[in-house]
C-alpha cells in the first residue's frame, strides 16, 4: 500500500514523546524468551480486574490476543524492547492474575543520529529530558531521586544525542517509516473527510492538499484534551488542563463525529491526576504540564490540600486522588476538593529537584513562597486554620511513620526503592513540613488518557450511531475510546493499544480490500 502520514504539529511525537514509553502485554515475546511464566488467562483476569466491569469484552480480548503479536511485529521492524526491571503490575499482588515482573516493556535507548536531519524534529520534555530509562531510574531510587543518578552516563548520552522512554519509542517508529521511504508531512492538519458512494475516500488538509485514499483513512490525532468545549462536556471537572502539546486538540474526534461517528464515554476514568502547567524556558516555547503525582508527590515533605486546607487522599497514588476530586458538595455547590494545591518545604528542596531542577535549586518565581504557613495560605487563598491543623496532623503521621488518614506509603505500586528516598522517619513516603521557607502551587486535573472518544470495533473501524462501521474510516490511539481496558489504568496500556489496534487495522485492510 502507498501511505501518506500527515502531522499537524511542527514536531513529531505528541504526548507519546513526553511519556515514559511503557508497553504492557501478557505473554509478550520478551518475557517468553527469558523464560518468565505467564498465561493468557492470567493476563485476561488481571485486565478484567483493572477494567472494573466497564470494558467492552470483544475489544479486551482483541487486546490480550493481539498485543503480543503486535509488539513482536514492531520489534521485527526495528522497535527494540526490553523488560522494565523491578516494575510490577500496578495492582500486584492484590489483583487476580497480576505479576511481579515481565509484562511491562520499554524501548532501548537510541540516538537521534539514526534519523539524520529528522532528529531535530523529535519532541522532548523541557522539564525532564528523556536521558534515563524507566529501568534505570527505578534502580536509582525512583524518577525524582536525582542524587543517585549516574551523571557520567547521562552526560555521555547527552553528548551522543541518546533518548529514552517515549522519545526513544517515537525515534524507532519514525526510523521504520523513513526506512520505507515515507516522510511525514509536518504542519499539515486534517480539516475535512471526503466521502463518495457512502465511503470515506480521502481528506482535505490545512495546507490545501486533497489526498485521495484508495483503502482507508486512519485517524490517530490523540484525544480531546486540548479542546476546552469537549473537555467541559465529557470530563466533568472544573479547571481542566491538557497534559499534552497544544496540537492535540480533538481533531480526529471532530472529523469522525462530523460524519456520523458514535461516541463512547468511560465514567469514573482513573487515568486522571493533578498537575501544573510549567512556563516555557524560552520565550517562544509552549507550557508543559507536570503530573506531580508521579514526580514530586512520590517524595516526602509534600502534601496536597483543598481550599479548606484539608488533605483528601494519598498524594502519592493518583487513583486515590481522582476519586476524591469527583466529590461534590451539594450545599456548597462546588467540587469539594477543587481547587487544590501542592505544598512543600525547604527539606524537600534540599533533597530533591523540584520540577526537573537540580537538588537544592531554589524553585522558580512562579511558585508561591513564604516564611510561614499562614502567609503561604494567604497567598494561595487557602483557609489558614484548616491548613495549620492539617499540617500539624500530617507532621505527627510523618514522625510516627503511619498515615492514619490515607495510608500514604503503604501501597506496593509506590514503594519501589523507598529505602533510597529518605523522609526522615520510618515511612519514606512521609516527611514533615516544618522548615521555612514554605512553597506552594495550584494544581489542576488532567487526563493522560481521555475519558472517551470515537467508538471503534476490534479492527479499528469507526462505528456510527446505528452500530455500523463507517466504510474506510478507522481510529486508533486516544482518538478511539479505550473500551478495551475500562475505568482502570496500567502503565503501558495506552501506547500498546495504539500499536495493537493500528496493527489490527492494517491487517484488516490488507486482508479485506
Amino acid at each position: 500500500m502507498k501511505v501518506v502520514v500527515c502531522e499537524k504539529d511542527n514536531l513529531i511525537g505528541g504526548g507519546s514523546a513526553l511519556a515514559h514509553g511503557g508497553l504492557w502485554a501478557a505473554c509478550n515475546h520478551v518475557m517468553q524468551a527469558k523464560g518468565i511464566p505467564d498465561t493468557r488467562e492470567a493476563g485476561l483476569e488481571y485486565m478484567r480486574f483493572v477494567a472494573g466491569h466497564a470494558a467492552d469484552d470483544e475489544l479486551m480480548l482483541a487486546y490480550v490476543d493481539s498485543a503480543p503479536n503486535a509488539l513482536r511485529y514492531f520489534e521485527n521492524l526495528g522497535v527494540k524492547q526490553r523488560i522494565i526491571t523491578g516494575f510490577s503490575d500496578h495492582y500486584y499482588p492484590v489483583a487476580p492474575g497480576s505479576t511481579a515482573n515481565g509484562r511491562s516493556l520499554e524501548p532501548f535507548p537510541v540516538s537521534l543520529n539514526v534519523l539524520g536531519k529528522w532528529g531535530e524534529k523529535i519532541r522532548d520534555s523541557q522539564i525532564d529530558p528523556h536521558r534515563v530509562s524507566v529501568s534505570e531510574f527505578i534502580a536509582w531510587g525512583g524518577i525524582v531521586n536525582r542524587k543517585n543518578r549516574d551523571f557520567e552516563m547521562v552526560a555521555e548520552r547527552e553528548k551522543n544525542n541518546v533518548r529514552t522512554c517515549g522519545a526513544a519509542l517515537v525515534i524507532y517508529l519514525l526510523k521504520g517509516l523513513l526506512d520505507r521511504g515515507i516522510e511525514p508531512l509536518l504542519e499539515t492538519a486534517g480539516l475535512e473527510l471526503i466521502r463518495a458512494d457512502g465511503k470515506v475516500v480521502g481528506a482535505r488538509t490545512s495546507t490545501g492538499l486533497e489526498i485521495r485514499a484508495r483503502r482507508g483513512v486512519v485517524l490517530a490525532t490523540g484525544g480531546w484534551e486540548g479542546d476546552e468545549e469537549l473537555c467541559r462536556s465529557f470530563e466533568g471537572l472544573p479547571d481542566w488542563h491538557s497534559p499534552f502539546p497544544r496540537a492535540i486538540s480533538g481533531d480526529g474526534y471532530r472529523l469522525a463525529t462530523g460524519i456520523g461517528a458514535a461516541s463512547a464515554l468511560t465514567r469514573d476514568n482513573l487515568a486522571v491526576m493533578v498537575g501544573m502547567p510549567v512556563p516555557p524556558r524560552s520565550g517562544n516555547g509552549e507550557p508543559e504540564f507536570r503530573l506531580v503525582q508521579i514526580f514530586e508527590c512520590q517524595c516526602p515533605h509534600t502534601i496536597i490540600v483543598n481550599a479548606d486546607g484539608e488533605r483528601f487522599s494519598d498524594e502519592s497514588y493518583f487513583q486515590d486522588t481522582i476519586a476524591a476530586l469527583r466529590q461534590y458538595d451539594v450545599w456548597g455547590r462546588r467540587h469539594k476538593n477543587l481547587p487544590c494545591f501542592m505544598l512543600f518545604d525547604s527539606q524537600y528542596v534540599e533533597n530533591f529537584g523540584f520540577c526537573g531542577a537540580e537538588v537544592g535549586e531554589t524553585p522558580p518565581g512562579w511558585v508561591s513562597r513564604a516564611n510561614t504557613l499562614t502567609a503561604l495560605a494567604q497567598k494561595l487563598e487557602i483557609a489558614e486554620s484548616g491548613l495549620a491543623a492539617a499540617v500539624e496532623r500530617f507532621n505527627s503521621f510523618a514522625r510516627e511513620g503511619i498515615d492514619r488518614d490515607f495510608h500514604r506509603g503503604e501501597k506496593k505500586w509506590t514503594q519501589a526503592k523507598r529505602d533510597q528516598i529518605r523522609g526522615g522517619g520510618p515511612n519514606h513516603a512521609l516527611g514533615t513540613l516544618e522548615k521555612p521557607p514554605f512553597f506552594g502551587v495550584r494544581l489542576y486535573p488532567a487526563a493522560f488518557v481521555p475519558s472517551g472518544g470515537v467508538r471503534t470495533n476490534t479492527n479499528g473501524q469507526v462505528i456510527d450511531a446505528q452500530g455500523r462501521p463507517i466504510p474506510n474510516l478507522f481510529a486508533i490511539g486516544n482518538t478511539a475510546a479505550h473500551l478495551e481496558y475500562g475505568v482502570g489504568y496500567q502503565a503501558g496500556y495506552s501506547l500498546t493499544a495504539a500499536m495493537t489496534f493500528g496493527y489490527r487495522c492494517v491487517r484488516f485492510l490488507t486482508a479485506n480490500q
